[in-house]
């Protein structure tokens, strides 16, 4: 895939909110190489190896979506590929790295083998009924947004009349008990 081999030809370094990093003294917390991730090997709840990971699949934002997991192949052929989604996965980097920019990194599943071959496949279909609904979610955010903002507009420009009436009256009426003294 095309975003893999950029991945791979310019060792983009990839923020992935919200995966843990445990050994901050090879790596900034929070900082992962995509580069390093790529072909991570995967575990599952139980720490056996299911598979690796075959690509990184972003959002409009540029995060982290979710991580594509190849299992269940015999020397990279014959595997199923499946959609892990971003919460349901964590990231360590391995003890071996000498330093920043030779860390490899392992990445462990919360769940287990047959929770696992649940997961979604990465095909066509999957890909299109992801991308329609997340463009759907945007397009309602949008709205839900626009009309957030003009009903608060409205609603300031109601109490701004209101506060301006009340002030008006409280200003007559002090006029007419000035006018009585």
């Amino acid at each position: 895939m095309m975003n893999k081999r950029l991945f791979r030809n310019f060792g983009a370094s990839l923020l992935l909110g919200g995966v843990a990093l445990g050994n901050p003294a090879l790596a900034a917390e929070g900082l992962y190489s995509a580069d390093g991730l790529m072909e991570a090997d995967v575990y599952d709840s139980s720490g056996k190896e299911v598979g690796e990971v075959e690509d990184i699949l972003m959002g409009d934002n540029m995060a982290l979506h979710s991580i594509i997991l190849e299992a269940g192949g015999v020397l990279g052929m014959g595997g199923r590929e499946l959609v892990v989604e971003r919460g349901n996965f964590t990231v360590r980097p391995k003890d071996t790295a000498e330093n920043w920019d030779d860390i490899d990194y392992e990445v462990h599943i919360d769940a287990t083998q047959n929770e696992i071959k649940a997961f979604p496949e990465y095909d066509e279909g999957w890909w299109n009924q992801t991308s329609q609904a997340l463009s759907n979610a945007w397009e309602n955010t949008k709205e839900t947004t626009s009309n957030a903002w003009e009903n608060t507009k409205e609603a300031t420009s109601s109490a701004w009349q209101n506060t301006k009436d009340a002030v008006e009256n409280m200003t007559d009426e002090a006029e007419e008990e000035a006018d009585e003294i």
